[in-house]
């Protein structure tokens, strides 16, 4: 797989494939479903598959007043995106300049062109894709402009998922960001077909935790975190899983002020500063509460981590 940023210096031997381009933040259901069916069409057809996506997300430029967290890392969603077996990813990086792009050049020198773009033979597109200046082209002008230009579409529609409380709903980014701000990780993991998780840096926090008997990493991420709250995930370092008890506020026990996301990971020894860890959010536990002492906090941590491993090691 090549990992391209210049579509430019798109490969000559690598054109005249298949083409999926998104945002794909998350690489939700919705989006494996498109990312399937253009891998499936590349091999079915035998000719080359291709992801286009950017960095960072359009909305950062587009919106810099009303900043929005990801919910991936750009080297998560590689990662992720690898898993359809593209043989290009293409990682445009976002400028003004690219986004000021008309729909219509968008698609004729990016998209179906020959000399110095991808030329698709086919696009495989999410029902809401837009594209090019202001977002002006749509799924119904992509179809239109095909035939014109030589490319076939195929749209995909937007999938359904079924949550905890029986709803059924479309599943899309949005919808993630919502459920995860709102601490409800376990339907966020439906929509998105596996845990939410977060990718972090371990760095030094106030060391509490430590005093009490349960040592935390304190982690620092630039990707969106749950509402405050007590969470029953899993931690990976270095290819290793470790059951963890996750807590996201500001310490009201010490009268904290900045919001920290920490996780105790047990049955762990070791020194984790400076390390990489994915942290996988699987169940919420409780609210975030003050106690009146450090004896009562203690006691409910001990709930809280029992629960935590009976959750997570029967898989419920």
């Amino acid at each position: 797989m090549k990992v391209l940023n210049d579509w430019q210096a798109f490969p000559r031997e690598l054109r005249g494939g298949v083409l999926c381009v998104g945002n794909f933040d998350g690489v939700h259901l919705g989006h494996a479903k498109m990312l399937s069916t253009g891998r499936a069409q590349a091999t079915s057809r035998g000719i080359p598959f291709t992801i286009m996506t950017f960095d960072p997300h359009p909305s950062l430029l587009l919106k810099p007043n009303t900043p929005r967290l990801p919910l991936t890392t750009t080297a998560q969603r590689e990662e992720l995106l690898a898993q359809f077996t593209p043989d290009v990813q293409l990682v445009i990086p976002t400028t003004k300049e690219f986004l000021s792009i008309p729909a219509e050049e968008f698609l004729t020198r990016i998209v179906a062109g020959q000399d110095t773009g991808i030329g698709a033979q086919l696009l495989v597109e999410g029902s809401t894709f837009t594209y090019g200046h202001r977002a002006h082209g749509t799924v119904e002008t992509l179809q239109a402009a095909g035939p014109q230009m030589g490319f076939e579409t195929i749209i995909i529609p937007t999938q359904e998922q079924s949550l905890t409380d029986l709803t059924v709903a479309k599943v899309s980014s949005s919808l993630i960001r919502w459920l995860i701000t709102n601490g409800r990780v376990a339907d966020a993991a439906r929509a998105l077909g596996r845990p939410y998780t977060v990718r972090g840096t371990v760095v030094e926090g106030a060391k509490r935790g430590r005093t009490i008997g349960f040592p935390t990493a304190n982690l620092q991420t630039s990707q969106l975190i749950p509402m405050p709250g007590v969470y029953a995930g899993v931690a990976a370092i270095n290819g290793q899983n470790h059951i963890a008890a996750i807590s996201i506020g500001n310490n009201p026990t010490f009268e904290g002020a900045a919001t920290t996301l920490e996780a105790y990971l047990l049955d762990f020894h070791g020194d984790l500063y400076g390390k990489t860890i994915d942290l996988q959010f699987h169940r919420w536990v409780r609210e975030m509460t003050a106690f009146g002492g450090v004896e009562p906090l203690v006691a409910q941590m001990q709930r809280d981590v029992a629960w935590t491993r009976q959750t997570i090691s029967s898989g419920s």
